[in-house]
């Protein structure tokens, strides 16, 4: 049994399996993570509605290029965004101002993705936790206007809330994450591969299929 030739292989069939991963991912640009929780990795433009003073409901469809997927009247959802896109989120209703927080506004935000809620009604500690300047960072119909753009800039956790100080129930949660890195998974598939061969992985996993290819 050739041991390095059967190694190379293994690299080859480990390296393919990440191109396809990151092609994958390329055209991903939507993936429902879990219940309420929701990938988005491209920029995309959200409009947000409201159920009441309970929710807000978010709508938007992925760009072309993508498997084109629209999604409608998703209730507080957490939304997961890469670094460096840009996402726009329109109030398409006359009420209910929509802010996104740092994750200072943790400490007064509880529940789970899909159900979180905000617990103070002190518009000082909303109004504090608002990311700054505040004006872009506000969406309300009419001055200044009911569009957010944001091109994240920093990795992990912020939050958005209706203002209105008795609406606790109107908020969710953000979470900011790094692009992948093409680099990053091909040197790891090196490693990996490494590793099982320090592991005696090419002896132990002998079988007619693999003897075949050899």
């Amino acid at each position: 049994m050739n041991i390095k030739k059967t190694h190379s292989q293994i690299i080859q069939y480990c390296i393919a399996f990440s191109l396809l991963m990151l092609t994958s991912m390329a055209h991903a640009v939507t993936t429902l993570v879990s219940q309420n929780r929701y990938s988005v990795n491209e920029g995309v433009a959200f409009t947000i509605g409201n159920d009441g003073a309970s929710d807000f409901r978010f709508n938007w469809t992925d760009p072309s290029g993508a498997t084109v997927s629209s999604f409608a009247n998703i209730v507080d959802p957490t939304l997961v965004l890469t670094l460096g896109q840009t996402y726009t989120f329109q109030r398409i209703t006359t009420a209910h101002p929509f802010v996104i927080m740092s994750n200072t506004a943790s400490a007064f935000m509880s529940g789970a993705d899909g159900t979180y809620s905000r617990t103070t009604t002190s518009s000082t500690a909303i109004s504090n936790a608002t990311l700054s300047p505040n004006v872009n960072f506000t969406a309300t119909p009419g001055t200044p206007g009911n569009t957010i753009s944001w091109t994240p800039s920093q990795a992990g956790d912020f939050w958005y809330t209706c203002t209105v100080t008795s609406h606790g129930g109107m908020a969710g949660k953000f979470t900011v994450i790094p692009e992948p890195s093409a680099f990053g998974l091909v040197a790891g598939t090196f490693a990996f591969a490494a590793f099982r061969r320090r592991r005696g992985f090419n002896r132990l996993v002998r079988t007619p299929e693999l003897d075949a290819a050899i």
